[in-house]
């Protein structure tokens, strides 16, 4: 114990000491700094009577002896200013200098930022009031630990010091010409020792009553905040910054966690009223990580459940209020030059505590007073949203939070990640919040809209509801199926519809709405009432239909869009698309649909088909017709990929296998999905780079897949069986498919690719004629099996006509790389013949084929000169590179 004692003394006597020697040192150098400075005030005064440009060079001259300090071993401008303002320097916005020369920029990009500098020519200043603050904290936590001193003796003896301090640093301020940081950091010490004393009367002993502890600690703050205006930013770091770290270094077991956030909102009031005066970017940045940090411990902690919500809605009152005095929040936007603290500064930090808001509701135990909880946030949100513009997205930026973290709570992933209703306790409470956060939003959008009549506030109000709802129907047991509750969204539906259509009747059918806020507004509502359709349909009937329902928009939504013109419509459509097609491709993956009914047949077929009379509906010029038509393009793939999947798996759509007619599946769709997004990048503007790299990838997989089925999965090797059946059995789906689709790549794809199209169709229609020449011959592909005369005999001749189509094809159209083809071909022709043929086949067959390669040989060499086929192929050949 008495070694610990030495230490501390020897630790508050090293503070001090280097304390005065900062003193000491800088007020020797005081006299020689002034001195230079009116030497080079005269100076300049001469150089301003000679000519502009040497004045410019002087005033660059002028402020250099701030940088030289380091060497010159003096201490900064900001240190020291005797009549002028304190709190000049780091954190001070850099004065526009002009350029004098080459060596004076190249000077000043040398130069270290300021606050590298301040620790470099301050750091006994900084290393100083860091011991005596740690001393007054080590203090009365050793006095805890020891139970040297009663409790009110303790908490005593650190006020007193903590007022000693305070005091010796204003005396010391008021005795000695100008300003000197070190006494800055000794009047930071000293308030970090009365925070330390009063939270551990407050935390630790209960010497007195809370709210007389919280007013004290409000007027530490407040004097603390005076000081600094006179002391400079050193007093604000240490006095006001570093109080948020005071709890870690004083807690000794004590969980009041309503005590630590009203320490911290005060300290939090504490530095905005001080950025009243003057702001600093890193004053507010210190700020916000102190509050927001105490906020993110709590996360840790059972006692915090409850108030997490309450601290934060004052933290966001603070941020709004107190920078100017807006009490009532109603005052509109902050000037951009009020106090230095501009809208992004707002608006940024406000953003932050929203994006805290569903982590606060994860980290609800208890929802039952959720209500109450998180409704002073929302409310605080709702009127600045409705006051400033820059804010106006912050509810339904919380709206949209609050949604997904109640669906994150109702995950399970046991189950896929897919939502699942909540326990009964959680249900009932989820209902009344739901109900009541549903009035809320819509008692702030409608008072927020009588207000500024944006769209956004009537966008709130028709949404709001229904989002609720349909999060219900996710999360509640007493939803589903439940035609109470799909009857209330039909009737949310049928009144936004109608008001809707009463607002059209209300300007002309032919031309737009007379003003874009009615349009606007009028888009809104049709949106709200086709969503409250689907959600009614998605409540009663089974999620196959929902889907289907969901397609069926498009047809009403283009006739409207045709109807009324309104320009908002082909955006909602657009959106209604992207849901209908991303539906039933993630589908496997989402959902699970029975097996004893034929849904894929309406969902993907019946999707598709009105898909295509939406595209109809449109007129020829309009761009939404491209979208529609690369749409349904994409929908009859995926149909054909259902029900094939349907009719192979006995209505088990989305059954998982590692088998040649999965993989054969997979090749075709994914082959042809990825033609698909190709042109569809070539129909959209906004998202054509990003088709353009899905098709990239699903050709990659597409390519991998038919690697598989070539390879690993191939009947040939003795794996799978195929059908006896010539020509329509797996073989067509597995190793035919691929050969169309590389010829509709080759035609319709990107062109730099066709090279490799056309290489890639010729081995795949290679492959799939031998398997189908083996399927004939012997009733399956199984290498295993002997090869009799009559098969070699086939795929000699068989070879033999493609190689000589291929050359003709190829000199008289397709062009050098074709007739290449046709004579690699034509070669292995005849290496076969002459190496495989003239040793197996006997008799008629071995005449016949040599007969039959002789001919042809002889044949293609009269039609190469009778037409002269060389030329052709030349003149082929050019055409194709221009």
């Amino acid at each position: 114990m008495s070694l610990v004692l030495i230490l501390l003394v020897l630790f508050l006597l090293a503070g001090s000491v280097l304390g005065w020697v900062a003193f000491l040192k800088i007020r020797s150098l005081t006299a020689q700094l002034d001195q230079l400075r009116r030497t080079l005030r005269a100076v300049v005064d001469r150089l301003d009577s000679l000519q502009p440009d040497a004045a410019i060079k002087a005033a660059d001259h002028q402020e250099k002896p701030v940088s030289d300090s380091a060497a010159s071993g003096s201490e900064p401008e900001y240190s020291r200013s005797p009549g002028g303002d304190v709190w000049t320097g780091p954190g001070r916005l850099a004065r526009p200098r002009p350029a004098s020369t080459s060596r004076t920029s190249t000077r000043s990009r040398q130069n270290p930022p300021a606050w590298i500098a301040s620790v470099k020519e301050q750091w006994m200043i900084w290393l100083g009031g860091l011991s005596v603050s740690l001393a007054g904290i080590f203090l009365v936590r050793y006095s805890i630990e020891q139970g040297l001193l009663g409790p009110a003796a303790r908490v005593t003896l650190a006020v007193l010091t903590g007022l000693a301090l305070h005091g010796a640093a204003e005396w010391l301020r008021r005795h000695n010409k100008g300003h000197y940081n070190a006494f800055a950091a000794l009047a930071g010490g000293a308030s970090i020792m009365l925070y330390a004393a009063l939270l551990a009367a407050l935390l630790l002993y209960q010497l007195l009553p809370p709210l007389v502890i919280f007013v004290l600690l409000a007027v530490v703050s407040l004097f603390t905040l005076s000081l600094a205006l006179v002391h400079g930013p050193v007093l604000a770091i240490l006095g006001i910054l570093g109080a948020y770290v005071v709890p870690l270094l004083v807690d000794t077991g004590s969980d009041s966690i309503v005590g630590l956030y009203l320490y911290s909102l005060i300290i939090s009031a504490a530095a905005l009223l001080l950025m009243r005066h003057v702001y600093r970017p890193w004053l507010w940045l210190g700020m916000l990580a102190g509050a927001v940090g105490w906020w993110l411990l709590s996360l840790t902690t059972m006692e915090a459940a409850g108030y997490r919500g309450y601290y934060l809605a004052a933290l966001a009152y603070l941020l709004l209020a107190l920078p100017r005095g807006d009490w009532t929040l109603h005052r509109g936007e902050i000037n951009s030059d009020h106090a230095g603290v501009t809208r992004p500064v707002i608006l940024q930090s406000l953003a932050l505590l929203v994006a805290l808001l569903p982590l606060g509701l994860l980290a609800e135990t208890t929802l039952a007073n959720a209500i109450y909880y998180w409704s002073p946030l929302v409310i605080v949100l709702g009127v600045a949203g409705g006051s400033r513009l820059s804010l106006r997205w912050l509810p339904a930026a919380s709206l949209v939070l609050q949604l997904l973290a109640w669906l994150v709570r109702g995950l399970e992933p046991g189950n896929g990640w897919r939502p699942t209703a909540l326990t009964e306790i959680d249900q009932h409470s989820f209902l009344l919040y739901a109900g009541w956060m549903t009035v809320l939003y819509v008692l702030l959008s409608g008072y927020n809209y009588l207000r500024d009549r944006r769209s956004l506030w009537v966008a709130l109000i028709v949404m709001t509801p229904l989002t609720w709802l349909s999060l219900s129907y996710l999360l509640v047991t007493d939803l589903s199926q439940s035609i109470y509750w799909g009857a209330l969204a039909l009737i949310l539906g049928l009144v936004y519809l109608g008001l809707a259509f009463w607002r059209l009747r209300q300007s002309s059918p032919i031309e737009p709405a007379a003003a874009l806020l009615t349009t606007t507004n009028t888009v809104w509502l049709i949106m709200a009432g086709h969503f409250a359709y689907s959600l009614a349909v998605a409540i009663v009937v089974r999620e196959a239909t929902l889907t289907l329902a969901l397609a069926a928009q498009l047809v009403s939504l283009t006739w409207l869009l045709q109807k009324f013109r309104l320009p908002g419509l082909a955006l909602l459509i657009k959106a209604v698309l992207a849901v209908v097609v991303t539906r039933l491709t993630v589908n496997p993956w989402l959902l699970s649909y029975p097996d004893d009914v034929h849904w894929s047949l309406w969902t993907y077929g019946g999707s598709t088909l009105l898909a295509a009379l939406a595209s109809r509906l449109v007129g020829a010029d309009h761009n939404l017709r491209k979208w529609l038509e690369a749409a349904t393009l994409h929908l009859l793939v995926l149909t054909l990929w259902a029900e094939t999947r349907y009719w192979l798996y006995d209505g088990n759509v989305f059954a998982l296998r590692f088998e040649l007619t999965e993989f054969a599946i997979n090749t075709a769709v994914w082959s042809s999905l990825a033609l698909v997004y190709y042109r569809r990048h070539l129909a959209g503007q906004l998202f054509a780079g990003w088709y353009r790299f899905a098709s990239r990838i699903l050709l990659g997989l597409a390519t991998f897949s038919y690697g598989l089925v070539l390879l690993p999965l191939n009947p040939a090797w003795g794996g799978a069986q195929v059908s006896g059946t010539p020509v329509f059995n797996l073989l067509l789906l597995a190793y035919g498919f691929p050969v169309i689709i590389n010829l509709l790549l080759y035609r319709f794809y990107d062109p730099g690719f066709k090279r490799y199209f056309a290489y890639a169709a010729s081995f795949t229609g290679f492959v799939f004629i031998n398997l189908e020449i083996r399927q004939l011959w012997q009733g399956s592909v199984n290498l295993s099996l002997a090869t009799g005369n009559g098969e070699l005999y086939t795929y000699t001749i068989v070879w033999l006509l493609v190689a000589i189509l291929a050359l003709l094809l190829g000199a008289l159209r397709s062009g050098k790389q074709v007739y290449q083809g046709g004579m690699a071909l034509l070669l292995l022709v005849v290496a076969k013949i002459f190496l495989v043929d003239m040793a197996d086949l006997e008799g008629l067959l071995r005449v016949t084929a040599f007969m039959g390669l002789g001919l042809s040989l002889l044949g293609l060499a009269y039609l190469y000169q009778r037409f002269n086929l060389a030329n052709r192929l030349g003149r082929v050949n050019e055409s194709g590179s221009e």
